[in-house]
């Protein structure tokens, strides 16, 4: 609607808001004392000015609810398999990421040492290791591919939930992580439908997930280790339910990036469903996650 009512000034059988009436007599009243502007220039510059604010507000909603560029997902996920890589490499074998397979990145906090892990669970911890490390290249590929920037290895540390120099810690620290990463893959998955390549790279990632999900619940229940929940999506293995499913479908969670970041930066627990807005940094992540998905959120 026009600033100016001229109805509403000029008719006076049409019944008119008071407000607006002594809104209107002022801006005539403005006119009379700038008659050198022409009044349809005024007008024009005034509409103008409104359209450019309403297009840049519109524009700062969208950047605040736009979805992440598939590069952005890819990297957000190479955050994870950074913390995993890490931990298996250095409780079995006492060294973490080389930097070139870190890109360069920072060094670790609160790493575990060498730790003297049974025959049947040194087999699988070696394994665990060489997969995530493969998940690493396979990331960095990917996003390369797609013209973006692979970010390197942001701070970690990992005895962010407390030190780990046994093997029931081990194994119950190991379920955690692979049910996060699992997760992870399972809630971006809508996120990368617009290009199929990328979607079974990271459908065969998630089906890796998946193994290394139930070989670590077995050794857990088989040993009697006890790996509590993350939040409260999770599901602990036990000895009549060794697989992290629910009782009424049998499915897996899904977690999307806010929930991610929840647990990653220390902030759920096991009766957390959704995470404090705005946390940008804490636990395993002391300086936050690299990449442009790095806060949580509703």
């Amino acid at each position: 609607m026009s600033r100016y009512n001229l109805k509403s000034l000029l008719c006076p059988t049409e019944t008119v808001n008071v407000e607006q009436l002594e809104t209107d007599r002022r801006i005539l009243a403005f006119d009379r004392t700038i008659q050198h502007l022409n009044r349809r220039g005024f007008l024009g510059a005034m509409l103008s000015a409104a359209a450019i604010g309403m297009v840049a507000g519109e524009r700062e909603a969208h950047a605040q609810t736009a979805t992440p560029a598939i590069t952005d997902v890819l990297n957000f996920a190479l955050n994870l398999e950074y913390l995993e890589a890490n931990f298996y490499l250095y409780v079995t074998t006492g060294a973490g990421l080389s930097s070139s397979l870190n890109g360069g990145g920072l060094a670790v906090q609160g790493a575990p040492p060498k730790i003297a892990l049974t025959a049947n669970t040194m087999a699988v911890a070696q394994a665990l290791a060489n997969d995530e490390v493969n998940h690493i290249a396979d990331l960095r590929s990917a996003i390369t591919s797609l013209g973006g920037m692979p970010i390197a290895q942001p701070l970690i540390n990992l005895s962010a939930n407390g030190a780990v120099t046994t093997q029931a810690q081990f194994l119950a620290a190991a379920r955690q992580f692979t049910a996060l990463g699992g997760s992870a893959y399972v809630g971006s998955a809508q996120l990368l439908v617009s290009n199929p390549s990328v979607l079974t790279t990271a459908g065969q990632i998630l089906g890796a997930e998946g193994q290394h999900a139930g070989a670590l619940a077995y050794l857990c229940v088989t040993q009697n280790v006890v790996s509590p929940a993350i939040d409260a999506q999770d599901i602990p293995p036990t000895a009549t339910n060794y697989f992290t499913v629910d009782a009424v479908n049998a499915l897996s969670p899904a977690r999307n990036t806010s929930q991610v970041l929840g647990v990653a930066y220390g902030k759920s627990t096991a009766t957390t469903t959704t995470p404090t807005t705005g946390v940008t940094m804490g636990g395993f992540f002391p300086n936050g996650v690299n990449g442009n998905v790095k806060s949580t959120s509703v």
